[in-house]
């Protein structure tokens, strides 16, 4: 395997989008767990764990960074356009994967310190949700390009 050809500006802009569209799913699994993250109720009390799930917060924050950079050098527009459900739908994407890095860093979840009402979660989470269903539609229907 050549790592060259997985870390093309093309394939990174993939990888990046890709990641973030699972953890806008895991994320709201979590938030319909009341916040919990779903791999501490699998593997409870293993210590590598919450590691590895810092380094996962963290890593969605680097690949939503990265995707702002991408979506600001490629003219500001998501799959060849301004289209505003696409526009809302990344915004969406984008802000819950820097609180999460934001959280891997400083180990505080700003947006889980907002509000900790279940109602809340259950409607963030069908957004994330709602979010995450209308990118990947519009991924394959854009040649699995986002910008």
């Amino acid at each position: 395997m050549n790592i060259k050809e997985h870390t093309t500006p093309d394939m990174l802009e993939k990888y990046s989008f890709l990641w973030s569209e699972v953890r806008l799913v895991i994320a709201a699994l979590a938030l319909f767990l009341g916040g919990v993250p779903p791999v501490l109720l699998v593997l409870k009390g293993v210590g590598l764990v919450a590691t590895l799930l810092n380094l996962s917060w963290i890593l969605s924050g680097v690949a939503s960074v990265y995707l702002v950079y991408m979506w600001s050098k490629k003219g500001q527009t998501v799959f060849g356009g301004k289209q505003k459900y696409d526009l809302w739908a990344f915004w969406v994407m984008i802000v819950s994967g820097i609180n999460l890095g934001v959280a891997g860093v400083l180990s505080q979840n700003i947006g889980m310190s907002i509000s900790s009402n279940r109602v809340i979660f259950l409607v963030v989470g069908v957004l994330y949700l709602v979010s995450a269903y209308h990118l990947h539609r519009r991924f394959k229907a854009n040649g699995e390009r986002v910008f």
